[in-house]
Order: structure tokens, then C-alpha cells, then sequence
């Protein structure tokens, strides 16, 4: 899991903020991770709360940062937070760095930037002791909606709704897809999950048969799982229990999955068996 945007959150220093822009080469080599930011909550400009829509959006952009890196539930998230609220600012200094004003010596030759795959905005309106709000998130600034969430608060607790807010978020979008493979020692697995979240299947083959899989999942870190085993003129069927976790290169999760099975009508067949499986981000 990457995550950029770091220092420059709260920080109102623009060399901050550019230190953690990605570069194109950066951008390349991540092609499979997902670029989420945070861009415009609107408000209703309720007195004492003239700038909650701007408050509110700082949170959230610091519980996603925090979410992503603090090596919980969502680790193996494939995705990274961009900075997209100061973009104006550093399209400005872009600008500078290439005039005739800045030091060749020791401006920055060149700067990239990476526009956000999904970008998180919304709204939020006061009235009566409460507070409304309304996040939408959509593809790339200007795009389709992917998802719309409401809820609402006391109009003095609003900001402890980031937490939930930037969870919904990341559980909608950090899932999948996925390319499944690995295996065992006679097996070998292939397929391709949507999303961990929900229940998913398999395909594993082994000589002369195939055994399909089913995940279900009680939480992101692992679930339940069955198979049911054909082919070769025999039957069979188990299951057991599964984990889900960083596979230690940054991107890419590993199953690891332990199940008891037995061939229908052979006597002494039943067997304990563990297999590996690696789940890679699908570059999107």
C-alpha cells in the first residue's frame, strides 16, 4: 500500500506540499493502486460554522492518510491519498519554478502530478442543533457518481463524523479487483475477486478434476471458506477458514487458508490441507 500527501495536510507550506506530489515515474510503477482524494464540502455559511465544509473535508482527508498508514484493517488497501485541495497552488509554483525568477541551481526540474481516480466531496447544512451532510465521490473531478452517503449529527459533533465518513469510503472503494493465484502442491488456483468485502469464488484445478471455492467473509481480515471437489469419477467436499494480509512487496495480499475435505464414499480420505493464494491489484 502507497500513500502520498503526507506532511502537507496541515501544513501551510507549499514546499511541503510539493514533496509529496507524485512524480510520473512514481505514477508508473503505481498504475495499479487507486488515487483517492478529498476536494469541496459545501456549507450552508450557518453562523458559527462559516467554514465547517472546509473543516470537515481536512478531517476526512486526515483520517484516509491515517487509515491507509497505520498498518490496520485497511493495510492491504491499494491505495494512496493525493493532494488535490491546493492544486491551485502548485500549478502556481509549477509556473515559478520554470520562470526566469527561480534559480536554476536549485529550482525543482521538473513536477508531476497525478490527478485522482475518485474524488470525495459533498455537502453540509445546519439548522435546528443538527448537522446534515451529504459525501458524494466520483470518478476523476467532473465525473460520474459512485457513491452518495448521508447522515447527520449534533451540529456541535460534526467533525467526529470523518472517521466513519473516510471508512465508508475506503470500504467502497479499496476492494478489488483482484487476479487470484497459487496454490497448493496439486492445486493450483486462478479467478478474479471484486471485492474482499463481500463473499467471492475460485476456481482451483488439480490432474484429472477441479474444486470450486468459496469465500465468505466475516471481516476484512479473513472468513470462512468451502469447496466441493469433481471430476475423475469421484466426488467430495470441505472446508475451513481463511486469512487475509499484506504480502510484504506493497500492493499485492495473501490468502492463506486451511481446510479439512473428504472424497464422498472412500473411507480414510479425509485430509487437512493449506494453500497460498495471491491476490494482485488489477490496475485500473
Amino acid at each position: 500500500m502507497q500513500v502520498r500527501s503526507l506532511a502537507s495536510h496541515f501544513v501551510p507550506v507549499l514546499c511541503a506540499l510539493l514533496l509529496v506530489l507524485l512524480s510520473s515515474a512514481i505514477a508508473s510503477a503505481q498504475q495499479a493502486d487507486v488515487a483517492l482524494a478529498v476536494g469541496t464540502i459545501t456549507d450552508d455559511n450557518y453562523p458559527g460554522r462559516e467554514s465547517a465544509g472546509n473543516g470537515l473535508g481536512e478531517v476526512i482527508l486526515h483520517h484516509l492518510v491515517t487509515t491507509l498508514g497505520d498498518g490496520g484493517e485497511f493495510a492491504w488497501c491499494a491505495g494512496k491519498v493525493v493532494e488535490w485541495r491546493r492544486i491551485d497552488e502548485v500549478i502556481k509554483e509549477q509556473k515559478f519554478q520554470q520562470s526566469k525568477y527561480a534559480d536554476p541551481a536549485t529550482a525543482i526540474k521538473k513536477l508531476g502530478t497525478i490527478a485522482p481516480d475518485f474524488l470525495i466531496g459533498g455537502r453540509i447544512t445546519f439548522g435546528a442543533g443538527k448537522a446534515d451532510w451529504t459525501i458524494e465521490t466520483r470518478t476523476n473531478p467532473g465525473g460520474d457518481l459512485v457513491d452518495s452517503f448521508t447522515g447527520f449529527s449534533d451540529d456541535d459533533a460534526y467533525l467526529d463524523e470523518a472517521a466513519r465518513i473516510a471508512e465508508h469510503v475506503l470500504d467502497k472503494l479499496c476492494p478489488g479487483p483482484w487476479t487470484v493465484t497459487g496454490g497448493g502442491a496439486r492445486i493450483k488456483v486462478s479467478g478474479t475477486v471484486a471485492k474482499l468485502n463481500e463473499a467471492f469464488k475460485v476456481v482451483g484445478k488439480f490432474p484429472g478434476g477441479t474444486a470450486d471455492f468459496v469465500y465468505t467473509p466475516t471481516s476484512r481480515s479473513g472468513g470462512t471458506v468451502k469447496y466441493v471437489l469433481a471430476g475423475g469419477g469421484f466426488s467430495g467436499a470441505g472446508s475451513g477458514a481463511y486469512t487475509i494480509g499484506p504480502s510484504g512487496d506493497g500492493s499485492r495480499l495473501t490468502i492463506k487458508q486451511t481446510t479439512k475435505g473428504c472424497i464422498n464414499g472412500v473411507p480414510g480420505s479425509c485430509k487437512t490441507n493449506s494453500e497460498v493464494l495471491t491476490l494482485t491489484p488489477v490496475s485500473r
